[in-house]
């Protein structure tokens, strides 16, 4: 497996959801495409968090991580759905490279990837609001005055709010 730099996921997971086999050189898609894909779709992740919570959204880094702490449920929560939207998107853009208007099965199978993909949207901005107002780096954040509770958390979900002392 090569690196994947810039992504939430690894080439191992695109693979599972593609379902089409070990990508390289001469493969459809390419493996370097496989990879960009992860990277594009990663990016995209990255701009829904940057639009709730600015420029304080966990960013993929190399060899497929973050900065995300996931001894927490919040932290873990929110990096494994990163790792599953950003494969899951990965895998439909292999899939269409590879031809799946030809393949009516491969088809249903991006459309699905897709659906999914964009329906964790709400969930990843809730998560990484309520990531950001319990760790370390809204703590600093507080602390050096940049943020206050207002801007970090203005959202509720289902009646959960934050208001500095709940646990989410």
């Amino acid at each position: 497996m090569a690196a994947d730099a810039g992504s939430y996921c690894n080439e191992a997971e695109v693979i599972s959801y593609a379902q089409m086999g070990q990508y390289g050189a001469s493969t459809v898609p390419t493996q370097t495409q496989v990879l960009q894909f992860q990277v594009d779709r990663a990016a995209e992740m990255y701009g829904w968090m940057v639009d709730v919570v600015g420029s304080s959204a966990p960013a993929p880094i190399t060899d497929y991580s973050t900065t995300i702490d996931t001894s927490t449920d919040v932290g873990l929560a929110l990096s494994r759905l990163l790792r599953q939207g950003n494969a899951k998107a990965a895998a439909a853009d292999a899939l269409e490279a590879a031809g799946s208007s030809q393949v009516p099965a491969r088809s249903e199978r991006v459309a699905e990837l897709l659906v999914d993909f964009y329906a964790l949207k709400d969930t990843v901005e809730i998560l990484v609001e309520s990531y950001l107002a319990s760790s370390t780096l809204a703590a600093n954040h507080f602390t050096e005055g940049r943020v206050t509770a207002d801007t970090i958390v203005t959202r509720t979900q289902e009646g959960l709010t934050f208001d500095g002392d709940t646990e989410w």
